[in-house]
């Protein structure tokens, strides 16, 4: 079941925007190896109280090719790798669907959202979170963000 997208009103609406700076990271490499030294935990969400892993494998995939052409800029991606921890923790879930490969190892996927002030622009941040089930418990795995058209701050 296909769902219609959401507005940039609805992804922002409940958001506390987290400013931002612009990074130094001189390439991916060295955004890479900080993002796998800083920010793989796990880390609660305030709106869904569940805990949601960054792994290492993560880190690839936030900063891999494809990842990167669907946010809306390089810059602003790779800043808001250095608040992801606090991405997480405030993004509210808007979104929940079946896995499209309907793996039966995957109780849904859900869609937070949260925002980004970079450079004085308001940016919603899509957070992709796959519900994982297994014997032991039910976890959570943080897939990709995607950084959405910007709205100017006024």
């Amino acid at each position: 079941m296909q769902q219609k997208s959401l507005s940039i009103e609805q992804m922002l609406k409940g958001t506390t925007p987290i400013h931002i700076a612009k990074h130094n990271f001189k390439n991916f490499k060295e955004a890479k190896h900080w993002a796998k030294t800083h920010m793989v935990g796990t880390y609660k969400n305030e709106h869904t109280h569940q805990d949601i892993r960054v792994a290492k494998i993560t880190i690839d995939k936030y900063l891999s090719e494809s990842a990167i052409k669907k946010s809306v800029s390089v810059d602003a991606h790779l800043s808001a790798l250095q608040k992801l921890d606090e991405l997480i923790i405030t993004s509210i879930l808007k979104e929940t669907k079946n896995d499209r490969h309907e793996d039966h190892n995957i109780k849904e996927i859900q869609r937070l959202y949260g925002a980004i002030n970079y450079e004085n622009k308001i940016y919603p941040v899509k957070i992709t979170v796959k519900v994982i089930i297994n014997q032991w418990s039910n976890a959570y795995s943080y897939e990709i963000v995607k950084i959405e058209s910007p709205t100017i701050l006024v």
